[in-house]
């Protein structure tokens, strides 16, 4: 078993132990300033004309960044399946199933209010991360406020929830093939607003959207991307993404993490303007710890200025002393929003309460009291995109596009050194700002083997086992010595930087490859670079992929393919799949490109595929 390797990122006095000093905060400072790279749009002092053409070409990069094309919205169902109606205090719930493509079903709750008279106003209603989806009470509760005041409703399950199991939800490795969670629930929400809108009791013209955290970002996107939706409702979830970065707890779940969405120039306030001229109030909790309550005023102040340029219906926003919930007094803020902006004379008024809890365990309620032989998942949808896609060698300017990686970046200085009787400790600085402390066994230069591995240095040494020749190890940036001080903000790293054009995965193949030229430059010779795991065997292949002067690549755990995405979680985390990689190329054309300069010693072979992945 080889000694513990320790490294140092201060100097020490020279009568003392060099000083540990880790850096817990780096992929959070490294996140950040990625984000701040693009300025937000100002839409101060512009004319209406230059504000519409800004929300056009906002609701264009949207639709791109969700992988949605100009023929996907809106969306139509190819089949719909409505059960008996059961009748409540006020309002009947109708339980209905919506097929937005064969196999694909979207199971969802019609409250219908009674003593309707004519067309009525709706509202749909699209949730956050309760997996109960229609069955939570505390949905399902404003659910039945809107109804009991004259309101159709439509509650849909999201994928992954109530009825809708074992679809999967909080999953990245379909942004491989580009297919966005966000993007796949616009087009099931699209495809539900055209069912809703063709019933002869809803006034088509008269419908709104709302919901609560991953509901309320739902929201915003949706309504973005459909201009059919009359007035938006998002709570708790709008507020300036680079804000939710540097002071806000807890990672977005996948589904909220849009690859390219800042690099392209689209903040938060943008995508609530792109909604204009339509109403829109935002609902915020202001001790949100999640989403916080400055961001969420700057979004909303911003984009009111597109809106009044627009002379339009304004974008507000109603603060409440909360937390991340939705209370009575935020809900009734809810109905009165709806009110003025759907209502008109003659509308059902009905009472003013949210009457009693509904038994949502009635089976009577069930959307599929049977599940259907044919129910698609996230990964048969996931595995249909890459279906017609012909992967070709990928060349180094198109991948380090696809990583978000600058050349540049890959230049590296010493920050400190110590030499040991048989280890070199170093401490590397890259030209992006990530720290990765180095150990080298044998100090006189030769030839050595540079081993990386999941879990970091450490691991790497065990898996070299009683290699006894020069070797060096390093960790990554947000590995080891510079790892997060909670799992989550490994996420969070993925998602901030995603938004913003870049990804880890790129951020440690220049890692890798600044670590092997300065060796190099110290007058060893790399003979082997040893990737142990899932994660490193990809983040080696890459780099070489994109810099044909590193040596021979060892991947000790390589997937076969990225069509094998679904089946890997667990053996290769998410934070190595890279937006659109699988669009451009796949596993056996990046080996085939390096012409030997790879050898696999391990497969990875797919197992059964988990509906979940992540913090959610």
């Amino acid at each position: 078993m080889p000694r513990k390797i320790t490294s140092l990122l201060r100097e020490s006095d020279k009568d003392q132990r060099p000083t540990e000093l880790p850096y817990r905060t780096m992929l959070k400072d490294l996140a950040c300033e990625a984000m701040q790279r693009v300025p937000l749009y100002d839409y101060r002092g512009k004319s209406a004309r230059a504000v519409r053409e800004r929300i056009v070409e906002v609701r264009r990069i949207v639709a791109r960044c969700l992988g949605l094309s100009s023929r996907d919205i809106p969306a139509k169902p190819v089949r719909v399946s409505e059960r008996p109606a059961v009748q409540f205090d006020g309002f009947s719930i109708k339980p209905v199933v919506i097929q937005r493509r064969p196999g694909w079903h979207i199971s969802a709750h019609l409250y219908i209010p009674d003593n309707l008279t004519q067309p009525a106003p709706a509202v749909m209603h699209v949730h956050g991360h309760s997996y109960e989806g229609k069955a939570t009470d505390f949905y399902a509760r404003r659910c039945r406020g809107l109804a009991r005041r004259g309101f159709v409703v439509l509650f849909l399950d999201f994928p992954e929830a109530d009825e809708r199991k074992g679809t999967g939800h909080a999953l990245w490795y379909p942004v491989l093939a580009y297919l966005p969670l966000q993007g796949i629930m616009a087009l099931d929400n699209s495809a539900a607003l055209t069912y809703l809108a063709g019933l002869r009791f809803v006034d088509e013209k008269r419908i709104g959207v709302t919901g609560s955290s991953g509901g309320g970002n739902q929201t915003v996107y949706f309504s973005a991307v459909d201009e059919r939706v009359a007035a938006s409702a998002p709570t708790n979830a709008p507020t300036i993404i680079a804000e939710h970065a540097r002071t806000g707890s807890g990672a977005y779940c996948h589904c909220e993490a849009i690859p390219g969405l800042l690099a392209a120039g689209v903040e938060y306030h943008d995508l609530l303007a792109a909604t204009a001229p339509r109403p829109q109030r935002v609902f915020a909790g202001i001790r949100d710890p999640l989403f916080p309550i400055i961001g969420a005023r700057k979004a909303v102040a911003e984009a009111a200025i597109a809106y009044r340029a627009l002379r339009s219906a304004p974008c507000t926003i109603e603060e409440h002393y909360c937390e991340h919930a939705c209370p009575a007094d935020m809900r009734e803020g809810t109905y009165r929003f709806f009110e003025r902006a759907l209502k008109r004379p003659g509308d059902v008024r009905g009472p003013r309460d949210e009457g009693e809890d509904v038994d949502l365990a009635d089976p009577r309620l069930r959307a599929l009291p049977k599940r259907p032989a044919r129910f698609l998942t996230v990964a048969d949808l996931y595995r249909a995109r890459l279906r017609g896609i012909r992967p070709k060698r990928a060349i180094p300017v198109q991948l380090n596009r696809l990583l978000g990686r600058r050349a540049g970046d890959s230049r590296v200085q010493c920050r400190v050194r110590a030499e040991g009787q048989h280890w070199s400790r170093i401490l590397l600085e890259t030209n992006d700002g990530a720290m990765l402390p180095l150990a080298i066994r044998g100090s006189a230069p030769g030839r050595l083997v540079l081993a990386i591995a999941d879990e970091g240095k450490q691991k790497a040494l065990q898996r070299l086992g009683n290699w006894r020749g020069r070797v060096a190890t390093f960790d990554w940036r947000g590995q080891g010595e510079t790892a997060p001080p909670q799992d989550e903000w490994y996420q969070r790293a993925s998602h901030y930087l995603a938004f913003a054009g870049q990804t880890l995965a790129g951020g440690r193949v220049t890692d890798l490859i600044a670590v092997a030229r300065w060796v190099e430059r110290e007058g060893f010779e790399v003979t082997r670079i040893a990737a142990f795991g899932g994660e490193a065997s990809i983040i080696a292949l890459l780099a070489a992929s994109v810099d044909s002067d590193l040596p021979r690549v060892e991947l000790h755990g390589l997937a076969r393919t990225l069509k094998d995405a679904p089946g890997l979680i667990g053996q290769v985390k998410y934070t190595a799949w890279v937006p659109g990689l699988a669009l451009v190329t796949d596993i056996p054309q990046l080996l085939k490109g390096l012409r030997g300069r790879a050898v696999v010693r391990r497969w990875l072979r797919p197992g059964e595929e988990k509906p979940r992945e992540g913090y959610t």
